[in-house]
C-alpha cells in the first residue's frame, strides 16, 4: 500500500521522519511528518541483513529510500531522523557497523538502528509499557516494564520457537507420521493427513522427499492445522492446545522474570495469532485466567513504531 500527503509532498515543506521495518519477506518504509501525519508508505521487496551482510544490505536499503524521497519530492538534507527495525540486528556491533553505512550513504544524521522486535514493541504501544507476543514463522515475546526489556523464547526453529508456525507445522509432522504407522492400505486418512494431501500432496510413500528435497516451508503447514482443528480433528486439536499452552508459557515466564504486581496489556503480532482464529481465541481465554493481563490492539504497525523511535531519539533501543 501506497499512501501520499500531496500537501506535504514538496521540497520546501520542511522536515519529516523515516521509519523501517525490514525482514526477510518485506522492508516496510514510512514518511512521516513531524506532527505523525503519513506522507508515504510502501512495501519494498524484503531483504534479509543476515544473509546480505552490512554493505550490501545497507546499499539495498539506502536505495528503497532515496526513491521513496524521490517519488515524494522531499530532500534528504531535512530528513530529521531515520530509525531502522532489522531483523537479525540484535548485536551492538552489527547496529554500529550499519548505523556507520547509513550515515555515509544517506548524509543524515540522526541514525538509529535496533531490532525489529523493537519498533514492533514501540509501535503496538506507542512507547508506553506493555508485551508484545509474536507467533509467525517463529516465536518471541517482548515486554517492555519499569524503563527495561524483557525478552522470553526467540532461540530459533531447531530447537525452540514453540508456539510457532513452523513449531506447528514440525509437530503436525511427527503426529502425522504416528498415523502412518498405524495406517494400512484400506485405512482412511484423518483429517489432517488428507488436508496435507489435498493442498501439498503429501502421503505416506512421498513424505520424506516432499520435505527433505523440495525447499519445502514447514511453516505453511499451520494454517491447515487450524483450520483441521475446527473440522473436530483430533491431532489438530492436541496441537492447538499445546501451541496455546506454549505461548501461555511464555506470558507466565515473563511475569515472573519481571516481578510486575500491576496489570499489563499485551498485544498479538504475526499470522498465527494477529488475526481471529481457533488459536488466538483459546490464548485469549487462557490469558483472562492469568488475571495480570489485558489483551489489546496493537496502536500502530512495526514501521510506524520506527517512526516514533526516530522522533523519540531515545537510548531505549540500546536496552534491546
Amino acid at each position: 500500500m501506497i499512501i501520499f500527503n500531496f500537501i506535504t509532498m514538496n521540497k520546501s515543506s520542511g522536515s519529516y521522519y523515516i521509519g523501517i521495518d525490514s525482514g526477510g519477506t518485506k522492508c516496510e518504509l514510512v514518511i512521516s511528518s513531524p506532527d505523525k501525519k503519513i506522507i508515504f508508505q510502501k512495501k519494498y521487496k524484503g531483504i534479509h541483513y543476515s544473509v546480505a551482510g552490512a554493505e550490501i544490505y545497507s546499499e539495498t536499503v539506502s536505495g528503497f529510500i532515496t526513491d521513496a524521497a524521490a517519488k515524494c519530492r522531499l530532500d534528504l538534507k531535512h530528513c530529521q531522523g531515520i530509525c531502522f527495525g532489522i531483523a537479525g540486528a540484535r548485536e551492538k556491533k552489527d547496529r554500529n557497523s550499519l548505523r556507520k553505512l547509513f550515515s555515509q550513504k544517506l548524509e543524515v544524521k540522526n541514525i538509529i538502528i535496533t531490532s525489529d522486535a523493537m519498533t514492533a514493541l514501540f509501535g503496538a504501544f506507542g512507547g508506553d509499557e506493555g508485551i508484545i507476543l509474536i507467533s509467525g514463522t517463529g516465536s518471541v515475546l517482548y515486554g517492555y516494564t519499569d524503563n527495561k526489556i524483557i525478552r522470553v523464547g526467540g532461540w530459533g526453529r531447531i530447537f525452540a520457537d514453540e508456539g510457532s508456525g513452523y513449531w506447528i507445522g514440525k509437530r503436525a509432522l511427527n503426529l502425522v507420521t504416528k498415523e502412518y504407522d498405524e495406517m494400512n492400505d484400506r485405512k482412511k486418512p484423518g483429517i489432517l493427513s488428507g488436508s496435507l494431501f489435498k493442498n501439498f500432496g503429501i502421503t505416506k510413500k512421498n513424505l520424506n522427499e516432499k520435505i527433505f528435497r523440495s525447499n519445502f516451508l514447514i511453516q505453511n503447514i499451520a494454517p491447515l492445522v487450524i483450520e483441521s482443528a475446527g473440522k473436530d480433528c483430533p491431532l489438530s486439536k492436541k496441537i492447538v492446545d499445546e501451541t496455546v499452552e506454549a505461548l501461555i508459557e511464555h506470558i507466565r515466564s515473563f511475569l515472573r522474570i519481571s516481578g510486575r504486581k500491576k496489570k499489563i496489556k499485551i498485544a498479538f503480532i504475526g499470522s498465527i495469532i494477529e488475526n481471529r482464529n481457533l488459536v488466538s481465541d483459546k490464548l485469549k481465554n487462557e490469558i483472562e485466567k492469568l488475571k495480570k493481563v489485558e489483551v489489546v490492539t496493537k496502536e500502530h504497525p512495526p514501521a510506524f513504531g520506527a517512526v516514533l523511535l526516530a522522533m523519540e531519539n531515545s537510548d531505549l533501543p540500546s536496552k534491546l
